[in-house]
């Protein structure tokens, strides 16, 4: 085993984590560079390579693998910086982008629709004559001159990406081929993404959602990776950059340039691999996984040891063919800034201070107050030890911005502003959480919580109190439990083809799995994944005939015969009811595929968890001193433990607090914490 290097970019700080070739694991933070994250990656890169000893050219030579997560594709949707887009698609649906899909989800209390915002201006979208049927027979020529014409109106309304979409274009590309091929020619600078490549499968809006966000996303994040990829290079790096995708697979930064609508949700899929990893070797079958950082609060379950998977997924308010772990966000981190609704409302988030200029303690220039703020004024975070000391916080002036823009205009003390500024998080979390639990038929109180994220360990012990959940885990890496899981990842690519395709077709059935199977492995082989390294898992998208939604049922051998089709259909009436309810299934409206799918997985080298020896439950040595910490009777004078110094077997009654160089765990008067042989720390109830 070699040495192994993930890097994470969230909105706040840029995670690294380092497993050298002893499985020992270390972490590292600098602050994220929003303007330009590819400085904040490579000064988290230089403050490992100083850690051992290290040039950087020395140290990039030494990587066996390296991956990336990064929020960069998020943000740019959110913030409206993807490049400007245009649209080609087939004469007589220039509207199927701004039409959408009408659903529940876009009807407020009045019953009146409330559609997802637009894309692109309408003026950007062109049509050309052309048609493929159903059973991709061309119909209408693709007429050459309306597609000149389009690239001409394109050219001059300065578009940086184009995007083509036509009807049936995955029964037979051939038309949008050309069309890519016009457009690469006339407009050489031009990022062209074509659907049926981005997304070969049934559902015209959903198709053309994916294929602008792809285009509108190829410009910057092309020029991002290949900016970071020619700096890692020149610097010594020999190994090919990994970039982690919404799938939990990472991918080859070139791949990763052409289909950049996968990195969407790229980070927090880390943390949900990391945490699944860890939930394994704890044998913990059902966790609730949570990550609170400095801008946003992910939840996401594992359930029977596996986590899900949407195969549809929502960006924009817009639905999109990019397969995502179930991952819930809401704006609650440390930097989550505390305001007045009407001046008389107390409110957290979803705004937030971000790296710069930070909460107001961060000494930045930074006024708004925020989660941290109030966490130093409770006691909770040692301003003097701050990412293990590196950054100070300044108490002071947390305490005024408090003062002065909650406690003040509400008539109440500093205390009891910053306490009622966690508790408001709190219950937002808390309230994530139930969405993700309650509203699906889960009980909480069925899980261990698994907390990581630079807050997380701060606030996860009061989440645990307020939804009832027996134990917590605080995972060893947990300041870096994304960029830990990214660590762990296997390439991965998805492969789909759409067909309408009836069950009794077993020939067609199992040729276009075939098709896809051979695709699979030879773009692993592009990879550099040998053979025995190689994974291929079939599955197929079924629903019921003539029903606008399918669910996705694995093919366990990849081929099937007559007598699987009953196992088959027996395991999607059993998903069918699991998702709709009990007596949903109606097996005489009969059954039709309506997508073929082939995961193609590339296992790469995993980390080993190193086990401790036990030390013995005092926990005396790791003690450093004592201070005033808030909770719920007040003031309570309080123990403090150096996380690092921490052994395995070590109990720490509450109330403690276990400062870590990137997070800090806070342990209630009524709550145990005890330290396992992977140096987790586990908290339960006295």
């Amino acid at each position: 085993m070699g040495t192994y290097l993930g890097v994470d970019v969230g909105g706040t700080f840029t995670d690294a984590v380092v497993v050298d070739e002893k499985g020992r694991v270390s972490v590292f933070k600098t602050p994220t560079t929003p303007a330009n994250p590819s400085l904040g990656f490579i000064e988290g890169i230089r403050k490992c390579a100083a850690a051992f000893g290290l040039e950087v050219p020395q140290f990039l030579a030494s990587l066996e693998k390296l991956t990336y997560g990064t929020t960069i594709a998020t943000n740019l949707l959110l913030q409206g910086k993807g490049a400007r887009t245009g649209l080609i698609t087939t004469r007589g649906f220039r509207d199927t982008l701004p039409m959408a899909r009408i659903g529940r989800e876009y009807l407020g209390i009045d019953l009146q629709c409330d559609p997802p915002p637009l894309l692109m201006e309408p003026g950007l979208i062109m049509e050309v004559s052309e048609r493929v049927d159903y059973a991709g027979r061309e119909v209408i020529p693709l007429s050459t001159p309306d597609v000149e014409a389009a690239i001409e109106a394109l050219r001059a309304k300065g578009v940086d990406g184009v995007a083509v979409c036509l009807l049936w274009s995955f029964m037979d590309p051939s038309h949008e081929r050309r069309i890519g091929g016009m457009v690469r020619h006339a407009l050489p600078h031009t990022y062209v993404s074509l659907s049926s490549e981005v997304a070969p499968v049934i559902g015209e809006y959903e198709r053309t959602a994916t294929t602008v966000m792809n285009a509108s996303l190829g410009p910057p994040i092309q020029r991002h990776l290949e900016e970071l990829t020619t700096r890692l290079a020149e610097s010594g790096l020999r190994v090919p950059l990994l970039i982690m995708q919404s799938t939990g697979g990472v991918t080859p930064a070139e791949q990763a340039g052409m289909t950049p609508v996968n990195l969407i949700n790229s980070g927090p899929a880390g943390g949900l691999i990391a945490s699944r990893f860890l939930a394994r070797h704890l044998g913990l079958a059902n966790a609730i996984c949570v990550d609170m950082g400095g801008t946003s609060f992910d939840v996401s379950l594992v359930t029977d040891g596996e986590f899900t998977a949407s195969q549809v997924s929502r960006a924009l308010g817009h639905n999109i063919f990019v397969p995502m772990l179930d991952i819930s966000s809401i704006g609650a981190g440390g930097g989550s800034i505390a305001w007045l609704d009407m001046g008389t409302r107390l409110k957290v988030g979803p705004q937030s201070a971000g790296a710069d200029p930070g909460p107001a303690c961060y000494g930045r220039g930074g006024t708004e107050p925020t989660v941290t703020d109030a966490d130093v004024v409770l006691g909770r975070l040692n301003p003097g030890y701050f990412l293990g000391g590196e950054m100070a916080l300044d108490a002071d002036k947390a305490a005024r911005s408090i003062e002065g823009q909650i406690a003040r205009p509400l008539g109440i003390d500093l205390v009891k502003a910053a306490s009622g500024i966690c508790q408001i998080v709190d219950n937002n979390m808390a309230n994530a959480i139930r969405v993700l639990t309650i509203e699906k038929g889960y009980d909480p109180r069925d899980f261990a919580l698994i907390a990581f994220g630079g807050a997380g360990p701060c606030h996860a012990t009061s989440l645990a109190r307020e939804l009832g959940i027996g134990k917590v885990v605080i995972p060893a890496v947990a300041t870096g439990q994304s960029a830990f899981g990214i660590v762990t990842c296997d390439i991965a690519h998805t492969l789909a083809f759409g067909a309408i395709t009836g069950l009794d077709d077993l020939g067609a059935i199992n040729q276009r799995l075939a098709q896809l199977r051979q695709r699979g492995a030879e773009v692993l082989h592009q990879d550099g994944i040998s053979r025995e390294r190689q994974e291929l898992r079939s599955y197929v998208e079924i629903r019921y005939r003539g029903q606008a939604h399918e669910l996705s049922i694995p093919v366990p051998n990849g081929q099937l015969t007559t007598a699987d089709l009953e196992k088959l259909m027996a395991a999607f009436e059993e998903r069918y009811q699991a998702t709709y309810g009990t007596g949903t299934a109606f097996r005489m409206a009969g059954y039709e595929i309506v997508t073929f799918k082939v995961e193609a997985i590339g296992h790469t080298p995993k980390p080993a968890m190193v086990a401790h020896p036990d030390e013995g439950k005092d926990p005396a040595a790791a003690r450093r001193v004592s201070r005033p910490v808030h909770f719920d009777s007040g003031f309570v004078d309080t123990a403090i433990y150096d996380g690092a110094r921490l052994r395995a077997s070590n109990v720490v009654p509450g109330p403690a607090v276990v400062e870590y160089p990137g997070t800090t765990a806070v342990i209630h008067p009524d709550q145990v914490a005890s330290v396992d042989a992977y140096l987790n720390v586990v908290v339960t109830a006295r």
